[in-house]
């Protein structure tokens, strides 16, 4: 049996091995009645996660949850990174062009990048997280 998704990937699997192991989803998939499209999953661990009462009081910074454009520049040491950082941000479009086109400007200035990291609270080393959060035990 061959099934291709809509990449138009193939993965072939032996029909009697399939149905035995999957008999309702065999039937699905011969008939070809129903189709649902997933557009994601949450698990039973993230579920219980969210639940945990001190994980929902608790005020965790967004630097640790959703980390910003500035928050992966402060780790920058040449201009070359930098611009790998922000092409990559545009092209994944958690950057817009405004932003985009801001951030370049300030790292092509004479020493911008170097400003913009002490502007932002200074350069973030190996350990930065550990130093700065693990005493509050966040």
């Amino acid at each position: 049996m061959k099934i291709q998704n809509e990449d138009k990937l193939n993965v072939e699997y032996d029909k009697e091995e399939f149905q035995s192991k999957f008999p309702h989803l065999m039937e699905e998939l011969s008939n070809k009645e129903q189709s649902i499209q997933i557009d994601s999953i949450t698990s039973e661990i993230e579920k219980v996660w969210d639940e945990i009462p001190s994980r929902r009081e608790k005020k965790i910074p967004n630097e640790l949850i959703n980390p910003g454009a500035i928050d992966f520049l402060r780790r920058c040491t040449t201009n070359e990174e930098a611009f790998e950082i922000i092409d990559f941000l545009l092209q994944r479009n958690e950057l817009t062009r405004e932003e985009y086109d801001e951030f370049y400007g300030k790292i092509v200035q004479e020493g911008g990048l170097q400003k913009l990291i002490e502007e932002s609270g200074g350069l973030k080393k190996t350990g930065y997280y550990e130093r700065k959060y693990y005493k509050k035990k966040i």
